[in-house]
């Protein structure tokens, strides 16, 4: 399994536990974006699910940074507490996302990426729930009955579960229209994609918001 692949042998505890720690200071920045840009496109009265969607991105992402600090090798209580709240916060999360985005917006979806990103987030959240039961299952029947093969079935079912996540995820980048980040010394800079050319712009930060109505606006152009 994923759990026991990451705690029990070096250097592939140190290994995962380096990757978590460096980018989790940018997963944090992701949900920020993320919060900027539901706040531009969903329905004002839809304002209580977008901040209960953005609790539980929050909820996700500490729970990851727990259950990689507290391995199920050195203390699997802590662990399995923080891998339960991982999952039940990122099918929850990916649910009412994918909702917002649906029937949600402030203006139907035009634009082909919009729409692809909304199909692609539904599928990956279809087979994160699928894979996350068939997981569920074969772990319940492992411990019950311990028959062969049955924890390996476990361990392919949790992996389908991390790709199906991180795909949804993934497709952040075709709602955002981010396509770098630099940091300078006068901050963190962004390059945008605006509209449906190839004009670029760099801006800081503190015009995130701005940014994001105005990129919005000129999708409708």
């Amino acid at each position: 399994s994923i759990s026991a692949s990451i705690g029990n042998y070096e250097p592939q505890r140190t290994i995962w536990k380096t990757a978590i720690y460096i980018h989790a200071p940018l997963r944090f920045f992701i949900i920020y974006l993320r919060w900027e840009y539901y706040r531009s496109i969903i329905s004002k009265f839809c304002i209580t699910v977008v901040k209960l969607s953005v609790a539980l991105n929050l909820m996700e992402n500490l729970s990851l940074l727990g259950l990689t600090y507290w391995t199920s090798s050195l203390n699997y209580p802590y662990h399995e507490a923080c891998f339960k709240t991982f999952i039940g916060t990122s099918i929850f999360y990916m649910f009412f996302t994918s909702i917002m985005l649906t029937k949600y917006r402030r203006r139907p979806v035009v634009s082909p990426l919009e729409t692809y990103s909304v199909k692609l987030k539904w599928r990956a959240f279809f087979t994160n729930v699928g894979s996350f039961a068939f997981a569920a299952y074969f772990f319940l029947r492992h411990n019950r009955l311990c028959e062969p093969y049955v924890y390996s079935m476990f361990a392919f079912s949790e992996y389908i579960v991390v790709v199906s996540n991180i795909l949804f995820h993934m497709t952040t980048i075709y709602d955002l229209k981010v396509q770098y980040l630099y940091f300078t010394r006068k901050g963190l800079m962004m390059m945008w994609l605006q509209g449906k050319g190839h004009f670029y712009n760099v801006v800081p930060c503190f015009l995130l918001h701005q940014n994001l109505v105005l990129n919005r606006k000129q999708s409708l152009l």
